[in-house]
Order: structure tokens, then C-alpha cells, then sequence
């Protein structure tokens, strides 16, 4: 949707800028060209970029650092430089940079096409937070999670008018863009909401991957048209500016050419010219038997760690919730999320909050809340400083550190590693978020443990080495080893999300962690899939499914889709039967 109204806007004439803020973007498959965070010319007035995380948080370093170089002594400026290695450091680069091109004037319309839910609504908080953090500090120590605050007082300047930006409803707009499932219109609803509390009050509504009503026979989608209308229904009775309801197309949107027709689909309702009809295809024969899945998640020692994990969008909550429910067979099992837009209480139509509830027999489970996730970790902290007698000037110093935004995840990361080795447990299932804030959630620990340790150095009534970091390297290599834990990915049989979790896999395995199996979800089923539309979306996941076979050297396993939204427990169930009854090649 954003490359598309990107395109559509540069063909009226409007120098404009598309600019992906996902750390696991993929405007590069869409445009079927390189695009990296230098901003690349595609057509007369189109300028893509995509941020990179690392690119931009070196560059930001540097550009911090430099100044401090010529004024400070050797072990001065190796303090500071060590405080820039810290976590904080990649979220304050990389939202640093979102906000630059608040300052640009040198388009007419800048469309950011923004990671999943969670990772949005955080992006779009943080301009208040860090300014109100970096304004505290000021008055206080003077430093923050990193470094001075005279080094980044001018950000506090830039990130209070990035603020006013998004809340001048003459110069932003919101685009929400949902698909027409219970789940979905929860999600859109919530972050709406969230927004709201920001400042932000002009939104739009896109509804994407409509089921056609062609008046001819669609198999499967026949049956789930009348499903979407009831939720469309729902999605057009709040309050947009202006909604757009967008139609499944039958082949990819990828290429500059297909982007182009389709944008005057969205825009103009034009009909979309025939997409490619995969000739080549033939029916896929590979998938792993139920058998090996089940093996993967068999226990090896007192229990079984399975995590869920993938791009956003592809299933994840649903295939998590139907996993925890068929290992609640075979013991206790508890469901946990660390998703800020986690919807396990839609699917499972059960209370899930911050606190673990049972949700059918042997299967429990828990929402880790951001807001009481930090409460309980800044209590935690400053109650344990006190009892081991850190002098008044060490708590002022710890207080002001963990008003920090970059205090949030390390909280989640501690309400989750103590879920997994309490011992309570056969089995645990992580519905995490998605790719790119779960290799956060991996890697932040270490980083921000070791700013904590820093902050208590210097304290010579206390011993402050790290029996906390101890237990994180315990924790984070119990993640990585198979014998503890299964990695499964979850995609899509289409090729942007099953090359996305590719990279995804590849990211994971940068940091020690190798997927062991892929489900690869909303299979169709040959039979009900009748010629037109249909087929020829059967057709498109053949082709995919032989190009995942070569991507991927691990087990595949199939979720079939099913003609209704997986929502409560039979549900649930019945998808249970269909991922671990297949009769595969018999």
C-alpha cells in the first residue's frame, strides 16, 4: 500500500519520498531493485529509501563522537564511546533519523511505510518520550543511557517539532491499513486508540485483500466473502477520514510496472490487468510429515521451550495458540507473547492479560504488558539497590537511567526470562513479535546489562559484577540450544514474506539461532480451488512452495487455510486436527 501510493502520487506530479522505517522492510523485493538508506531516484519525482538499522546507528556514532574526540582526555572519551555501544543507542539512531526528514522541505509528500503494529506505535511515541527524558536528565546528572546530555540537547528540539508534525492534522495523516478479520479490526482499533493519546487525530482506512465477489463459483473464498463483509462492516462504522476498500488480487504485486496498475485499482477502481499465471507451476509434494513436527517439539530435558517467529502478518498468534493447545496435551503448557499488539485473547477469546490465566485443561496463558512489565522492573531494580545500601547519589543515578525508553524492553526481556525458568512448566510457546523486535529482545539484554553494571561501578560497598548477566547468558543459551528450544518460522506461500523469512532466518542465525522447521500457513487445497480466481492463486502457492524447498534446508509443514477466522477454542482445535492429522504422501 505505501509503494503504492508512493507511485501513485509521483505519477500526479508530486515530488515525493517513500521511505520504509522496518528493520525488516522489503521495499526492495516490491520494486525488484536494490534500495538501501541512501534514497535511490526510481521514476521523475520518486525517492525511495530503507532504513538499515546498522548503517545508521554507525553514522550516528561517528557523528556524536567526533566532537567529543578533541576535548576529552583518552579515558573520558573511552567512557562515552563505551556508553554508545549500548542498546539505546540503535533506537535513538534509527528514530533520530525518522525524524531528519521532518526537517526535509524538499518534497510534497513523504509516505513512511512503517514496520508491523507494535514496533509503529512505538516509533510513533517515542518523539515525546525522549524528549521529556532528555529534558529530565538535563536537570539532573546531566547524562543519559547515552552520553551527555549536552550532546543531544538539540535532538530534544528536533524530536519536540517531529511531535507537532504528526499532530498538525494539515501535514500528517495516519493510513491504518487492515485486513477484514476479527483480529485484524482489533488490532486497527487498538492502535487507533494508542495513537490518539498521542495527539494524533487524522486517520484513513485502507482494507486490503478484499475477497472479490466475481458472482462466480470462488471455492474456499466464496465461503469467506460473507465472513469479511460483517468485519468490513465493522471497520467502516468508525471514524476515518476516508476509507478504501482494496480487492485480493489473483497474482503478486511486485515490479514497477504491476505497482503502477495496480495503484489505479486503489485509487481510480480501474480493473487490474491479468497478472502472470505461473505456467511453470507444478503441484508441491514436499511437505514434511506431522510426524517430524511433532518430534521437533518433543522434550529433551524437564521441558520444551517452542518459539513462533516471523515477519508480521503471517500467522504467527493463530499457529502459536494451535501449537500451545495440542502440547497442553501432553503437559502443562503455558502460551506467552511479547507482541505490543498481541491478540492471543482474540484468537483464543479468553481475558489474556498480565497475569497468567488457565485457558482449557493443561494450557495457560499471558500477555507481558509493556506499561506493567517496566513498573514491576523499575521496582525490582531500585528495591534491590536499596537493600544492598547504594549511597543516595547511586539511586539518583539509577532512577534517572531507568527513565530511559530503552528501559521498556529490557522490563519485557526480564518478565519473560523469569516465565521460562521458573520451573513450572512441560512446555512454554513464545508468540513472539515480529523478526525484528524479537532479535532486539535477543540482544538488548547484554547491552543495557552491562550500562546498568557501568552506572554501579565505582560503588565499593557492593560487589557489582554480573550474576545478572550470568543469568541472561544461561537464559539466551538455553534459546539457542535445540535440545531446549524449537525456532519455527512461520510464512507465507507468496514471494515477498517467504523471501523475507528468509533474511528473517538468516538474522536469527547471525546471532546464534537456526530455525528448525517452517510452517508454511493458509495452504490451498487443490479441490477447493475451481478454475478463474481461485486456481489461479492455488497456482501461485505451488510455484512459491518450490522456490521455499530451495531457500530453506529444514522441514516444511503446511497449515491448510480454513473457510472461517480462527477465533475460540474449537477453532482452534479443528486447525489442530488439520496441522497434525495430514495423511502427507499416503
Amino acid at each position: 500500500m505505501a509503494a503504492t501510493t508512493a507511485v501513485y502520487n509521483a505519477k500526479q506530479g508530486k515530488r515525493t519520498l517513500l521511505v520504509s522505517t522496518d528493520p525488516a522492510g522489503n521495499l526492495g523485493d516490491i520494486f525488484e531493485r536494490s534500495i538501501g538508506t541512501e534514497s535511490v531516484s526510481l521514476m521523475n519525482n520518486l525517492q525511495v529509501a530503507q532504513m538499515d538499522a546498522q548503517a545508521i546507528t554507525d553514522a550516528y556514532k561517528q557523528r556524536m563522537l567526533e566532537p567529543l574526540a578533541a576535548i576529552l582526555d583518552d579515558a573520558m572519551f573511552e567512557t562515552v564511546k563505551e556508553q554508545f555501544n549500548g542498546g539505546c543507542t540503535v533506537e535513538i539512531a534509527t528514530f533520530d533519523k525518522f525524524t531528519d526528514y521532518f526537517e526535509n522541505d524538499g518534497y510534497d509528500l513523504i509516505v513512511f511505510d512503517t514496520a508491523p503494529t507494535g514496533h509503529t506505535l512505538r516509533l510513533m511515541t517515542l518523539p515525546q518520550e525522549w524528549s521529556g527524558y532528555i529534558k529530565k536528565s538535563s536537570e539532573g546528572s546531566g547524562q543519559t543511557c547515552i552520553g551527555p546530555v549536552s550532546q543531544i540537547e538539540d535532538s530534544r528540539q528536533k524530536y519536540e517539532h517531529a511531535v507537532k508534525m504528526m499532530q498538525d492534522q494539515s501535514r500528517t495523516e495516519i493510513f491504518l491499513v487492515s485486513r477484514p478479520e476479527k483480529t485484524s479490526v482489533y488490532e486497527t482499533v487498538r492502535a487507533k486508540e494508542e495513537l490518539e493519546r498521542t495527539g494524533i487525530h487524522r486517520f484513513s482506512l485502507i482494507i486490503n485483500g478484499v475477497y472479490p465477489n466475481h458472482g462466480a463459483d470462488l471455492g474456499i473464498f466464496s465461503k469467506m466473502h460473507e465472513m469479511q463483509q460483517s468485519n468490513i462492516a465493522k471497520l467502516k462504522s468508525i471514524d476515518f477520514n476516508s476509507v478504501a476498500e482494496v480487492p485480493l488480487q489473483q497474482g503478486e504485486i511486485k515490479g514497477f510496472d504491476t505497482i503502477t496498475s495496480f495503484s489505479n485499482v486503489v485509487f481510480n477502481h480501474a480493473e487490474m490487468p491479468a497478472n502472470e499465471t505461473y505456467a511453470d507451476y507444478k503441484p508441491f509434494n514436499g511437505f514434511s510429515k506431522p510426524a517430524a513436527l511433532v518430534a521437533l517439539m518433543a522434550k529433551q530435558t524437564n521441558d520444551r521451550i517452542v518459539v513462533l517467529t516471523g515477519k508480521g502478518g503471517v500467522g504467527k498468534t493463530v499457529a502459536a495458540c494451535t501449537i500451545a493447545s495440542y502440547l497442553a496435551g501432553k503437559g502443562k503448557t503455558l502460551l506467552v507473547t511479547t507482541d505490543p499488539a498481541a491478540h492471543i485473547g482474540q484468537v483464543l477469546e479468553a481475558d489474556i492479560n498480565h497475569e497468567i490465566i488457565n485457558v482449557a485443561p493443561g494450557l495457560s496463558a499471558i500477555n507481558i504488558e509493556q506499561k506493567k512489565a517496566v513498573e514491576e522492573y523499575k521496582k525490582n531494580i531500585l528495591d534491590d539497590a536499596r537493600k544492598k545500601g547504594y549511597s543516595d547519589e547511586l539511586m539518583t543515578s539509577l532512577e534517572e537511567e531507568l527513565e530511559s525508553p530503552c528501559t521498556e524492553e529490557i522490563a519485557i526481556f526480564e518478565k519473560f526470562a523469569l516465565l521460562l525458568t521458573d520451573g513450572h512448566w512441560e512446555y512454554i510457546v513464545l508468540d513472539t513479535a515480529p523478526t525484528g523486535h524479537t532479535l532486539r529482545l535477543l540482544e538488548l539484554p547484554f547491552e543495557y546489562q552491562k550500562q546498568i553494571d557501568m552506572k554501579l561501578k565505582g560503588d565499593t560497598t557492593q560487589d557489582n559484577t554480573s550474576s545478572q548477566n550470568t543469568k541472561i547468558k544461561a537464559l539466551i543459551q538455553k534459546l539457542k540450544d535445540p535440545a531446549n528450544t524449537a525456532f519455527l518460522l512461520v510464512t507465507l506461500p507468496e514471494f515477498t514474506p517467504i523471501h523475507e523469512s528468509y533474511r528473517a532466518s538468516l538474522d536469527l542465525a547471525r546471532v546464534g539461532i537456526h530455525i528448525q522447521g517452517v510452517l508454511i500457513n493458509q495452504l490451498l487445497k487443490r479441490e477447493d480451488c475451481p478454475p478463474g480466481f481461485a486456481f489461479e492463486r492455488w497456482k501461485m502457492q505451488q510455484h512459491y512452495l518450490a522456490a521455499a524447498t530451495t531457500l530453506y534446508q529444514v522441514p516444511l509443514f503446511s497449515i491448510p487455510m480454513q473457510a472461517g477466522e480462527i477465533i475460540g477454542m474449537k477453532a482452534v482445535e479443528k486447525l489442530q486436527n488439520d496441522i497434525f492429522d495430514q495423511k502427507i504422501g499416503e
